[in-house]
């Protein structure tokens, strides 16, 4: 071979050497002339800091209703999180839309608590809530969650207090005055009643009447002097929970004398 040969053998060599020193280097360390981790990486969502990779995502999405005021608080966390440049976390939600992959979303911005992400939205019973997070990172980057959805359920019961009830012996008429709360609206008030002529005793298989009203107030008509009359009282709020004051196998037992003192307040303690 000749000199020369040999020669441009050995600076290839050496080029090679060199070339294989230089890459190594590069990859164990993070140094090198040129990145090209990039170029292997799915850029989606991720960044890459000394050779690892870092995906940003959303997780634990979840959301939640007030039981006192039906908002929704959506919250969530951000996995990796700081190893992102992020600008800007929103939820963004629609309430009661046909489509909502096509619906306009209202924008809140989340707010960070031990590194759990929320916002409120301002939703009432009944709603249905559709709701989805955005995260604007690395400066014109944005990442979103899909769609999701929660339906605003009313899941308390009413209070029913107590019932006032007076009797106008002359009309034959009872009046009556719940007092009842609710965590939203009560819907419907109830009274069940029997007229059980002069004997105070329930029947078996005794059959009850009802009088209904949207208000607390309300009366039962065609009421005889000196009967005895069984009742209990229902009220139901708007999402159909019930709340009762005695019941059919155990009701409230009074006597219409037009000489006692009325109004009587009625309560779950009460008896006759």
């Amino acid at each position: 071979m000749r000199k020369k040969e040999r020669q441009l053998i050995t600076i290839g060599l050496v080029v090679l050497f060199a070339a294989i020193a230089w890459w190594a280097y590069g990859h164990q360390s993070g140094g090198g002339w040129f990145d090209l981790s990039g170029w292997l990486n799915d850029e989606n969502n991720t960044t890459t800091d000394n050779a690892t990779t870092y995906q940003l995502a959303v997780s634990g999405l979840a959301a939640t209703v007030d039981q006192q005021t039906g908002h929704v608080t959506v919250s969530f966390s951000l996995t990796n999180e700081e190893h992102f440049n992020i600008s800007s976390v929103q939820v963004l939600y629609a309430l009661n839309v046909a489509d909502p992959n096509n619906a306009s979303y209202t924008t809140l911005t989340a707010t960070e608590t031990n590194s759990t992400w929320s916002a409120e939205i301002p939703a009432s019973f009944g709603d249905v809530v559709y709701y989805k997070v955005e995260v604007t990172y690395d400066t014109d980057k944005i990442l979103v969650s899909d769609v999701q959805s929660i339906t605003v359920t009313d899941t308390t019961a009413p209070t029913l207090n107590s019932v006032s009830i007076n009797y106008n012996s002359t009309a034959g008429v009872f009046d009556l005055t719940f007092n009842a709360t609710d965590n939203d609206a009560i819907a419907t008030y109830y009274v069940y009643y029997l007229d059980l002529g002069t004997n105070n005793t329930l029947p078996a298989n005794a059959t009850f009447s009802v009088v209904n009203s949207t208000t607390p107030e309300l009366n039962i008509s065609n009421i005889t002097d000196g009967h005895y009359y069984a009742l209990y009282f229902v009220v139901e709020d708007l999402s159909n929970n019930k709340a009762m004051l005695y019941n059919e196998t155990d009701p409230y037992i009074i006597l219409t004398n037009s000489t006692a003192t009325w109004p009587v307040e009625i309560t779950e303690q009460a008896s006759s």
